[in-house]
């Protein structure tokens, strides 16, 4: 068939549509908390500096989105990460976030991509939370398993029991972590809430020098 009569619609499109719609949920929040920090006739200095942080991460996904920078796999301080990702999600969020870590856990990744999965579960995990809640970060460096494990639980209602849209997050989470040759799944928490867990191959300090 000629290219020029081609049937639209097709695959292809589909796919790029949900790419669209998967970004698209990623900025709301950076864009959301800009809002949030922004209102007031006199932000304070520690207003704009998160306001900074969040545009930097925006700046961070969309050129990642467009293919620049150097979001390739590679040898990264997972406890870096989480740091950094839930200090964008504190400076707004309604609940006490908690990190549970050692100083240091190196695994393969794509930090920008790790760092846009930790965001949609910690997103999943405040609003299922809500204001009274807590949610807990932990980092594992499982050296008997060659893999860091970076954990997400919240007290809140459960699986199923959030708003719909959560779905989006967890669908952007698996495909980022196919892209970094790590795992996921979720589960029900021990009494309450739910566990978000991402699984990446373990790397060393000296393998990020070399």
């Amino acid at each position: 068939m000629d290219s020029e009569h081609r049937d639209l619609g097709g695959p292809d499109e589909s796919v790029q549509a949900d790419t669209v719609r998967a970004l698209l949920h990623d900025l709301r929040g950076p864009v959301s908390a800009i809002r949030l920090l922004s209102d007031g006739s006199r932000p304070s200095e520690r207003r704009l500096t998160a306001i900074a942080e969040q545009a930097g991460w925006l700046g961070a996904l969309i050129e990642s989105a467009l293919g620049n920078g150097p979001d390739r796999v590679q040898a990264v301080d997972l406890c870096v990460v989480v740091e950094e990702a839930v200090g964008l999600w504190r400076a707004t969020a309604p609940c006490e976030i908690a990190i549970d870590a050692p100083a240091s856990a190196w695994g393969w990744a794509r930090p920008v991509a790790v760092a846009r999965a930790l965001g949609c579960l910690l997103d999943n995990a405040v609003r299922a939370a809500g204001d009274e809640g807590h949610v807990v970060v932990q980092v594992k460096d499982d050296a008997a398993a060659g893999e860091v494990r970076i954990s997400i639980l919240d007290d809140g209602p459960g699986l199923g029991r959030i708003p719909s849209r959560t779905s989006l997050g967890l669908t952007t989470t698996r495909a980022v972590m196919a892209a970094c040759n790590g795992g996921f799944r979720i589960r029900p928490g021990l009494d309450v809430g739910t566990v978000a867990e991402i699984r990446l191959g373990r790397a060393t300090e000296q393998q990020a020098a070399g």
